[in-house]
């Protein structure tokens, strides 16, 4: 077994580098799956950045889907904090009706409450609501880890 394996499929180890006085110094980056997230149209996966020194940072690695033109369009975007993606996701008027696929332990709660103050009701079928409440509550009370699929389920 790796060292890189020991750690699970959402935590990655490397090295970053650093430039300081003419020499490059290589510093531990730790990137943790945070957030993963999806529908038809658009997904992405959050990971929080460490490298010991300061507070974490967010890299959010996410895509698009044109149906009409059928397009992919991938993006990499940096966040300070977990607040200032979380701003930018919820943007979209009906965020909960994206399909998650994991949230880190530390935002379960905070996810909650948010959920707590959505309209369900604004999708007319009674099927699709309950659906995706069920697959938020599924990640929301899942284990910690990303939850395996019905090929890896053991």
């Amino acid at each position: 077994m790796s060292v890189l394996s020991a750690f699970g499929p959402q935590v990655r180890i490397g090295l970053s580098p650093i430039k300081a006085e003419d020499k490059t110094i290589f510093t531990f980056m730790h990137r943790e799956l945070y957030f993963d997230i999806s529908s038809a149209e658009s997904g992405g996966s959050l990971y929080r950045i460490t490298n010991g020194d300061g507070p974490p940072s967010f890299y959010y690695n996410h895509s698009t889907y044109d149906s009409d033109k059928d397009e992919m369009q991938v993006y990499e975007t940096n966040y300070p904090d977990f607040a200032a993606f979380w701003k930018e996701l919820t943007k979209d008027p009906q965020w909960w009706y994206l399909h998650p696929l994991y949230i880190h332990p530390e935002q379960r709660d905070f996810i909650r409450e948010q959920l707590k103050t959505v309209n369900w009701n604004v999708h007319p079928n009674k099927k699709w609501q309950d659906s995706h409440q069920r697959q938020w509550k599924k990640v929301l009370t899942g284990p910690g880890g990303y939850y395996p699929g019905p090929a890896q389920a053991s």
